[in-house]
């Protein structure tokens, strides 16, 4: 990750801005009731270099569109969203991996039957790898007794930001006592998703995650894993998984637009068989960052483009730009 600080030029209500000028005011639905839907997408600078750009964007916008329709949200303009992230990267001249958060935010007061009048606020922060690629890390990881809301508590599809408060002390519980993050469970004790990542098992070859009635997010990164592997002659199953699976489990891996891919080495101290090696988390990782890099479409790799040398140059984005 970088410490650079976010871009200044933001887009906020129907105008361009400072930061300092996006306010959102205290008394607005936003604030009283948790009330912004948004979307992370992920920029990526092309392997040739030059400005960066927005990774399977129509995805996150049919996912917005979902959003906002669970939430009860008028259209603000989806159809302006692709032309202002344009001018958001030309503003800023993102020239480097970044990330760009798009929200509909009510900025209008009222109560809670008052009709919300959601309003853009579109962001870009520089983001390059998190720990676990920057570093091979993989996490260490507890499955929680929080449970990831349901159906009947929240619609697991929409983007909410209140939608977040209570995985957020799930994963501060996991860090207090020592791990790296949690998975959540859901109300029938299966095993649901991270806080902000879809998780993967791998056994016996098989990739496996929780199937989306298992109360997860439709989760644009884990969608992708999904085309992926099967594009590499991989089985998977979506599915419901057990806390006793993840504990057998040969890898796993969490995966999403910020983290992309974090590899686990265990569930409550039990370890991952093939943690270390992962073969087929690092086959996905090469492929993501092939797909981001390149300007001719989706590429896959074959298994013998799986070595270290070409992993590092791929995430890291060296390759072709020495």
């Amino acid at each position: 990750m970088t410490d650079q600080p976010a871009y200044p030029h933001v887009y906020f209500g129907d105008r361009w801005a400072s930061r300092a000028e996006a306010r959102v005011p205290v008394g607005s639905l936003a604030m009283r009731y948790g009330l912004s839907v948004f979307e992370g997408i992920r920029l990526y600078t092309p392997a040739t270099g030059g400005l960066a750009r927005p990774f399977l964007l129509a995805e996150h916008l049919d996912r917005m569109a979902a959003s906002l329709r669970a939430m009860r949200f008028p259209d603000p303009g989806l159809s302006d969203l692709p032309g202002i992230i344009d001018e958001l990267i030309s503003r800023n001249a993102i020239t480097q991996d970044a990330y760009v958060r798009v929200a509909a935010t009510p900025l209008n007061a009222g109560t809670l039957a008052e009709a919300a009048r959601p309003e853009w606020s579109v962001t870009a922060t520089p983001m390059g790898r998190k720990q676990w690629l920057a570093k091979e890390r993989a996490m260490a990881l507890s499955i929680s007794g929080w449970e990831r809301g349901s159906a009947a508590v929240h619609p697991p599809a929409a983007k909410n930001i209140a939608n977040y408060a209570g995985p957020r002390l799930a994963w501060l519980e996991a860090k207090d006592a020592g791990y790296d993050g949690c998975v959540l469970t859901n109300r029938h004790g299966r095993l649901s998703e991270a806080p902000t990542a879809a998780l993967f098992l791998v056994s016996d070859g098989t990739l496996r995650t929780p199937a989306l009635t298992e109360d997860v997010l439709p989760s644009i990164t884990r969608a992708w894993v999904i085309r992926a592997a099967r594009a590499l002659g991989v089985a998977v199953e979506e599915t419901a998984l057990t806390r006793r699976e993840a504990y057998r489990a040969d890898e796993a891996f969490l995966c999403g637009t910020g983290l992309e891919f974090a590899p686990v080495a265990s569930f409550d101290g039990h370890p991952c068989r093939f943690h270390e090696l992962r073969p087929l988390t690092r086959q996905l990782i090469i492929s993501y960052f092939q797909e981001v890099r390149t300007t001719d479409g989706p590429q896959v790799p074959t298994a013998a483009r799986t070595a270290r040398d070409s992993e590092q140059e791929v995430v890291h984005g060296t390759r072709g730009r020495r």
